[in-house]
């Protein structure tokens, strides 16, 4: 099987479960050696234990799938530990070809069902405040951080930057969470900035959205709250990931807001189930 990304050095942050494994096993998949990070190293996230995936398990697939599986332990709300994966990485290989900014802690309340979740739809003043520090610190500022730590080894690899983001963070139309809305616009608008910085160095730094992904937390939700008919595979994602760093002309594209299934139309790729989802962009406005 081709593996266009042998060679190639990535980073996948938030990598345990949901979009970040889905993103890992992407690139693995296309060959590339993929460190993975998250709380979780084995077994489950006492935090959410409902929910599945630890970072030996998505390293595992990786390596199963013809990449390498790299698992490495990783509080991304600490700074140390961010610097200490980033050394790991310079000193076993010296350059970064791909970071994928996933890590997120927004969605620990909707997992758990405390009160950050049940609260999620209310007015901004009766939402716990914790929900801004979930969405902020484990969230945007988790990738300026990992973005800014790595980019020497990303200017050395003339690298890819993604910032894992959605269609909430284009607009504010109605009751949507404040905090949600403003993170996911942080995220677009941060990969638009530092493309200007970047660029210059030959490093592409984009945003990205999925649709709806079927997550181990979304399949969790009762019968009915979804409809899946036009949904993707998280490796889905990890397969647009995959095609835009084997994409020689890749920099053309910095600066922008990209969505996953136009990027399948654009490369040629399908979900593991050889569909291709449609783009809901329409639906959520511009988008970009």
């Amino acid at each position: 099987m081709d593996r266009p990304l042998a060679g190639r050095v990535a980073l996948v942050t938030g990598g345990s479960r949901g979009v970040g494994r889905g993103v890992a096993l992407g690139l693995g998949e296309a060959g590339a050696t993929v460190y993975v990070t998250g709380r979780t190293l084995r077994g489950r996230n006492p935090e959410v234990p409902q929910v599945a995936g630890s970072l030996e398990e998505t390293a595992a697939e990786v390596t199963r799938l013809g990449g390498v599986g790299v698992p490495v332990v990783c509080d991304h709300r600490d700074d140390a530990q961010v610097r200490a994966v980033t050394a790991q990485i310079g000193q076993e290989h010296g350059r970064l070809d791909v970071l994928v900014n996933n890590v997120w802690g927004g969605y620990e309340g909707l997992h758990r069902w405390d009160e950050r979740g049940q609260r999620w739809n209310e007015p901004f003043w009766e939402q716990p405040l914790s929900l801004w520090d979930d969405m902020f610190a484990a969230g945007v500022r988790a990738h300026y951080v990992a973005s800014a730590v790595c980019a020497p080894l990303l200017v050395a690899a003339r690298g890819l930057v993604v910032n894992i983001s959605f269609f909430a963070g284009q607009r504010h139309k109605g009751q949507e969470n404040i905090p949600y809305f403003l993170a996911k616009n942080a995220d677009d608008q941060m990969a638009r900035a530092m493309a200007n910085h970047l660029r210059p160095h030959g490093v592409t730094a984009v945003s990205l959205y999925p649709g709806l992904v079927r997550t181990e937390g979304v399949l969790l939700a009762p019968e009915g709250a979804f409809d899946f008919s036009n949904s993707e595979s998280p490796q889905f994602l990890g397969r647009a990931v995959a095609a835009l760093a084997g994409d020689p002309a890749r920099l053309n594209r910095t600066g922008q807001v990209l969505v996953a299934a136009e990027l399948a139309q654009a490369y040629g790729f399908t979900d593991i189930d050889g569909t291709v989802p449609r783009s809901v962009r329409a639906e959520y406005g511009d988008g970009g």
